[in-house]
């Protein structure tokens, strides 16, 4: 069973569908269809990012209530300064690219999720999905920011130009990251932790 905070990013990752759904539909504030089209796909992959963003947050305070029933009995004080560490550094992940996760990952839960992050569908290797993914946050991080977006970007196939089979390469390998991230928090729960019941 998923986390709460896993089935809250499906849901709010419905929106990230929904905008790259109005790509080359006419828009009333702009004729430039182009610039229409590009700002529809940048917000996609913004909403995308902040949902995994917010997965991320959600999970580790999750992950943290779950354990706590089972620490509760050997070091309470210590539980509750711990509670408190993860909401200040799950608050602090601003960019939650490859390694800023990853980190905060291996030190609130004890879990390195490298071994698992590689999306197989496009590649075979650590590297090379690190790469992709870094580069849907630069693009997140250039519409966030008014950036055009960087021409380095892996995977568009003109370059600093958005197009829907990146949108969905992008929407898709942010899933997997969420969706194989929830399932190891899980296996650690319920392996390392003893809380039979996973995230139920």
């Amino acid at each position: 069973m998923p986390s709460n905070a896993f089935a809250k990013f499906q849901n709010s990752g419905i929106g990230a569908e929904i905008l790259k759904s109005n790509v080359g539909i006419p828009s009333s504030a702009c004729s430039d269809q182009s610039f229409v089209d590009q700002t529809c796909l940048k917000a996609a992959i913004a909403l995308a990012v902040g949902c995994w963003e917010g997965y991320i947050e959600g999970a580790l305070r999750e992950f943290v209530s779950k354990t706590r029933v089972q620490a509760h009995r050997r070091a309470w004080g210590l539980v509750a300064q711990f509670e408190t560490i993860v909401d200040k550094m799950a608050s602090d992940l601003n960019t939650p690219n490859w390694d800023k996760t990853r980190e905060l990952l291996m030190t609130l839960t004890g879990m390195d999720p490298y071994a698992s992050w590689v999306w197989s569908p496009k590649f075979s290797n650590q590297t090379d999905t690190k790469l992709f993914f870094d580069g849907v946050m630069s693009v997140r991080h250039a519409f966030a920011h008014g950036f055009s977006i960087p021409p380095n970007v892996p995977g568009l196939a003109v370059p600093g130009v958005l197009d829907l089979a990146y949108v969905d390469d992008a929407l898709n390998c942010i899933k997997f990251f969420a969706t194989t991230t929830d399932r190891l928090l899980e296996h650690e729960l319920t392996h390392r932790h003893g809380c039979q019941t996973g995230w139920s």
